[in-house]
Parts: C-alpha cells; sequence; structure tokens
C-alpha cells in the first residue's frame, strides 16, 4: 500500500500545477461530472462505487501588473455506493474547498506563486476541527528560455496522517504553439492541439480524498465518527472541444490503478487499510470564460 507520506510527497508538484490552472481559470466557471463502476475491496466481499459532480468558480481576481490576487472555490458532492453498511454507512459525501492565489513577476524569466487552501470535507452533519484540512504551497517558475520553464517549491499540508512539510521540482515544455507538457514527479500531462477548436490530453496524476463522517452503526446505541478516505493513481485521456471562444467542453476516459481505501476512528486508530480493485472512471464537463 502508499503510505500517506509517500502520497503526500508524490503530489506536491501538482499544487503548483493547480496554481497555475487556477490563474489560467481566474475568469471561468466550470462543472463537471463523473462516475465509476462497483469494485470489490480486497479480501472482502465490499464493493465500492460512486459518481461525482463538481463546481468550480472564481470569487475575485485583480490584476496589479507584475501582480496578481484571485480567490476561488471548489465544490464536489460524491455519491457514494457501499455494499456493506458495516465498513461504512454513508452514501453521501461531500466537500469544500476556498483557494487563495498570489503571484508575483520578478522579471520577464521569473515568478513567484503562493497558494493557499482551507477545505472541508465529509458527511456535513459534523463539521469540527476535524474535518478542515490546510493546505499551502510557495514555489517560483523558472523561464530558462521560449519553450522551456522549471518549478521549484515548498508544499505544507495538514491533511494526512501527521503534519507535512516538503519541497517540490517540475518543468514545463512547450515545443510548439500546438503542444505542451508538464511533469512533476508521477503528475504527467500532455496536450496537442488537433485544430483551432479541438485538443487532445492525455496523463497521469493521483486522485483522492479524506472525509470526516458520522452516523449510528448500533441500532441505537450511539454515534460513531469515522474518517474514510480514497486514493488512487488516475491515467486519463481527454477530448476538450472549444466552439467559441468563452464556451469548452470535454470528455475524459480514465482508469484507476494502486487504489486503496482507509477507516480510522475519532482516536486516530485505523479501522481497515485495504486495497481497492483498480476501475475505469468516465468524466464530461462544461467550462464557460467571461
Amino acid at each position: 500500500m502508499i503510505k500517506p507520506s509517500l502520497v503526500a510527497l508524490l503530489l506536491v508538484p501538482s499544487f503548483f500545477l493547480q496554481a497555475q490552472d487556477f490563474m489560467s481559470d481566474s475568469a471561468a466557471i466550470k462543472v463537471s461530472y463523473g462516475s465509476s463502476p462497483d469494485r470489490k475491496v480486497e479480501g472482502t466481499d465490499i464493493e465500492i462505487g460512486g459518481s461525482q459532480w463538481e463546481l468550480m468558480t472564481p470569487l475575485y481576481y485583480h490584476d496589479g501588473g507584475d501582480w496578481s490576487f484571485g480567490a476561488g472555490l471548489r465544490y464536489t458532492s460524491t455519491d457514494i455506493d457501499i455494499s456493506d453498511a458495516t465498513f461504512l454507512k454513508e452514501d453521501h459525501l461531500q466537500s469544500l474547498e476556498l483557494a487563495l492565489f498570489l503571484s508575483k513577476d520578478y522579471s520577464d524569466s521569473l515568478k513567484g506563486i503562493v497558494l493557499f487552501v482551507p477545505g472541508m470535507s465529509g458527511d456535513f452533519e459534523t463539521t469540527g476541527g476535524d474535518a478542515m484540512n490546510y493546505m499551502a504551497m510557495a514555489g517560483v517558475r523558472w523561464k530558462k528560455s521560449e519553450t522551456f520553464q522549471w518549478i521549484f517549491g515548498a508544499f505544507y499540508s495538514t491533511g494526512f496522517d501527521d503534519d507535512i512539510f516538503l519541497p517540490a521540482v517540475g518543468f514545463m515544455w512547450e515545443p510548439s504553439d500546438k503542444a505542451d507538457l508538464v511533469f512533476a514527479g508521477p503528475i504527467i500531462r500532455y496536450r496537442y492541439s488537433l485544430t483551432e477548436s479541438f485538443d487532445w490530453i492525455a496523463g497521469g496524476q493521483f486522485s483522492g480524498n479524506r472525509w470526516l463522517t458520522e452516523a449510528d452503526y448500533n441500532d441505537g446505541a450511539g454515534v460513531v465518527e469515522k474518517e474514510f478516505s480514497m486514493q488512487a493513481y488516475r491515467l486519463y485521456t481527454t477530448i476538450q472541444w472549444n466552439p467559441t471562444e468563452k464556451h469548452g467542453v470535454f470528455a475524459t476516459l480514465g482508469a484507476e490503478l494502486g487504489r486503496e481505501v482507509e477507516i480510522k476512528n475519532a482516536a486516530g486508530t485505523t479501522l481497515a487499510e485495504r486495497d481497492l480493485k483498480s476501475s475505469p472512471s468516465f468524466e464530461v464537463g462544461y467550462r464557460f470564460r467571461f
């Protein structure tokens, strides 16, 4: 199984990419729907599947010339199907994240970026401090040439077993006006413009979340708090169509590999830590740029 500290290390560069995406989508609303079929938890007869709605929207953006500041919101609603309620008695999980973003151009070749993301994930029946997570990233993008840029930074998170502080490194390469490649550890994304309105995107990245849940597992005997997490490595291919400058739609096919689930009680004791069989995934979405 992938240990949480290792997952955090591998996820570090992706937050720089999130900052880049937030900057490019600072004046856009994005909504998407995805699903994956039921698959067995290894060593049990329990099956887990589900679907998810996601909404990303800007709240504020200011361009001050050589610096910019923005705030955005991401809401995710997950309908989860678990065949055995004694494993987890939940069918609807949610998460809400606020992204605060600041960038500064120090020169034509050097840009600094800071991203701070407080968030809350759970069934929203219990909303205490245990449901809150905080992520922070600070880094620089060094433009070595017109086609190649280095990414350096550092990452801090409270969203794993322990508070984590780690470094990050990656690069962005644009061999032509039609193509670009981003690589940061196991995070990889390649885009190629098939036409002026169609893009093909392929890549791989970690996916998952951690939710705080609350339910009665003993027929009225009392409420039990459980922390439920799912993690996987996702390979995907996407076709994106931009019929006009403002409108865009996309469809994604993916494969969820190296999947695992973990459940802890309120005291932090691990109740279950199991692999989950690999699964295909599907996502469609729409983006509107102001």
